[in-house]
């Protein structure tokens, strides 16, 4: 019987904690990886947890990588926040670096051999999965603690239900000005800088900017193959 496997909670070496709980990822990584190549894309992933770790502050700690996201904990929302606006900052001077979408939970966590588990976690790992790029998705208890200290605003998304979890999560999407979805590459949904690359075509009125001349003439394939309709 699978019971056979567990043990009494005291008989487990762990620690329960208060922390809040942040998953953050690259928005088109699958994108970026069809466009680009597995090679790339595991580079891509490992400068991410490189500009992860360098933007940790005190009391911040990096769990582990995952493919192309992060698992972080902050004492805080507020140090959860400031964690998250530093990264932005180190991504956002990288020309062509994708966005960043993430997930934030509070409450208490399984502290065990440097991990995390718990619902907490969870809640996180599902609102990153409900956040658009450049944008973050926090559950109640975090925007209520961010609202006391009068730091964000936030828009209520409601109650959400999120794949595997048991209750709806009351979810808020924050305004934390990391949203800069102008200039993305259509195709590997990378962002362009305004004054960065010069590769451009003009589709139905509109201006898409590329990184390569790899995803512009993609681009124009699917225009050419497609129904006038086509969009990103």
């Amino acid at each position: 019987m699978i019971t056979a496997m567990f043990t009494a909670a005291g008989d487990f070496e762990h620690d329960v904690v208060d922390a809040t709980v942040i998953f953050v990822d690259m928005a088109g990584f699958t994108a970026f990886t069809e466009a680009h190549g597995d090679h790339r894309a595991a580079q891509l992933a490992e400068t991410f947890a490189t500009l992860a770790t360098r933007a940790l502050g005190p009391g911040d700690e990096l769990i582990k990588a995952i493919g192309d996201a992060v698992l972080t904990t902050s004492e805080n929302t507020t140090a959860a926040l400031a964690f998250l606006r530093r990264l932005h900052d180190e991504t956002r001077g990288i020309d062509g670096f994708p966005l960043l979408r993430a997930g934030i939970s509070a409450g208490s966590v399984v502290k065990r051999l440097g991990d995390v588990y718990g619902s907490t976690v969870n809640t996180a790992a599902r609102l990153v999965d409900v956040a658009e790029a450049g944008q973050v998705v926090v559950d109640g208890v975090a925007a209520s603690a961010l609202r006391e200290a009068d730091l964000i605003a936030s828009r209520r998304l409601g109650p959400l239900a999120l794949r595997n979890l048991g209750s709806p999560v009351e979810a808020f999407a924050l305004d934390v000005g990391t949203r800069h979805r102008v200039h993305v590459d259509p195709i590997c949904r990378m962002h362009v800088a305004t004054n960065g690359s010069q590769l451009a075509t003009v589709h139905q009125g509109a201006s898409y900017r590329f990184c390569s001349a790899a995803c512009q003439r993609r681009f124009d394939q699917i225009c050419q193959s497609w129904a006038p309709s086509f969009s990103v």
